[in-house]
């Protein structure tokens, strides 16, 4: 595939309004990136190891609790609004770390967690739904690619940016940079020119969310794959994200933990940039596929591989989750209505990654009651029957809705 081709998601860039959207994101992303590394900084340098598991898991639930409630926002009222709204919360936490809130009581900066994963719950349904206001229908896959390149891009520079500042500063000057890409996106969002005029549906949150939820029974293949992904997330990809840094523990090999993080990250990079330039003729089966990749990590744990191929498989996998999830969100794009796209999102989000912090929980005391084989093992199978089960319906081969077949 020639070069020129891969980099054909650059062309969504001359629709200004989504420039405009994107340039924001792109600080954003490296913001969030520097979050990362500077509230475990912040709150170690004056709490336990226990109580930075508590503002972490704070921060996890919030965002996955706010999900419903920030994709009902989405499409009551004008979605580059609520993403604004959401930046200046996110803004208004992070100058209270910079100003010290992790040296306060436990309960401050859990607090402050919990607002900031409440806050970025709003935003993330909202984003995934403002895309197509701002692109041509054709454009959606380059758009949703280039968003996807973005925020792996910042997993990569945002981190080591955090690391730098971190080492030259304090935990506080990495939150003011944090604060300063959170003005930076807030700003790009004013004005910025989404078409959609706020929903007009009436009744409550409760029933908005409601026919959110029809919208999703009503398209099986949209059920089966959000299925897929809560089954996935809690029996596969979470304790393999816990059992990693573990393994390379174990194994006297800690400090390639970080290299393996980028190697993955690259991967998404690269995948990104791959299914932007490929329009596959059935892009559901490589969309489930791509995120089968996983088992080849899986397989290099189980084999106890040495860093090399292990690194490679951690490309492999981070391409496959880009594939997807830019399959995934141009085909929800396609599908579901303008008006219903902030709650499916939602849904998406709130179904997939729901059980992701019990998987998390879980990973950890099986390991050390089974051992880490047989946990990866149950993995593997789990990510074989997730992977196949689905693809025996048509419409999840074609990530679309299709006409009954004819008896």
């Amino acid at each position: 595939m020639r070069p020129a081709r891969l980099l054909s998601f650059a062309v969504v860039l001359r629709h200004g309004p989504f420039r405009r959207v994107w340039a924001g994101q792109a600080a954003s992303a490296v913001g969030d990136g520097i979050t990362l590394v500077a509230l475990p900084g912040a709150v170690l340098a004056h709490h336990s190891t226990t109580d930075l598991g508590v503002v972490l898991g704070a921060q996890s639930l919030a965002l996955v609790g706010a999900a419903l409630v920030g994709g009902v926002l989405a499409d009551r009222f004008r979605r580059s609004r609520v993403m604004a709204a959401a930046d200046v919360v996110r803004l208004v936490t992070a100058v209270c770390f910079a100003l010290g809130a992790a040296r306060a009581p436990l309960a401050v900066p859990v607090l402050l967690a919990l607002v900031t994963g409440f806050a970025a719950g709003v935003f993330t349904p909202a984003f995934g739904a403002l895309i197509p206001g701002l692109v041509p229908d054709e454009d959606l896959p380059k758009a949703n690619a280039l968003r996807s390149i973005t925020v792996r891009t910042g997993q990569v520079l945002g981190p080591a940016l955090g690391g730098l500042l971190l080492t030259a500063g304090t935990a506080g000057t990495a939150f003011w940079a944090d604060a300063g890409t959170f003005a930076a996106s807030a700003l790009t969002l004013v004005g910025a020119g989404d078409p959609r005029r706020p929903g007009t549906a009436g009744g409550t949150v409760f029933r908005q969310a409601r026919e959110g939820l029809a919208a999703v029974r009503e398209r099986l293949w949209v059920l089966t794959i959000i299925v897929q992904g809560t089954l996935q997330l809690l029996l596969v990809m979470a304790p393999v994200a816990v059992l990693l840094p573990v393994i390379l523990q174990e194994r006297g090999e800690f400090a390639a933990y970080g290299p393996m993080v980028a190697l993955q990250a690259a991967g998404s990079i690269a995948g990104g940039m791959a299914i932007a330039a490929w329009t596959p003729r059935r892009p559901g089966t490589v969309a489930v596929l791509s995120l089968g990749l996983l088992a080849t990590q899986v397989l290099c744990l189980l084999a106890a591989a040495p860093l090399t191929p292990l690194g490679v498989s951690m490309a492999v996998t981070g391409f496959g989750y880009a594939v997807f999830n830019v399959s995934w969100a141009s085909a929800l794009h396609r599908a579901i209505p303008a008006d219903m796209l902030g709650r499916v999102f939602a849904i998406d989000t709130l179904g997939t990654y729901g059980l992701q912090p019990v998987g998390l929980a879980l990973a950890p005391v099986a390991a050390t009651a089974f051992g880490n084989g047989p946990v990866l093992w149950v993995g593997l199978a789990a990510l074989t029957a997730t992977t196949v089960v689905p693809l025996f319906q048509r419409e999840v081969r074609a990530f679309a809705d299709l006409p009954a077949r004819e008896e």
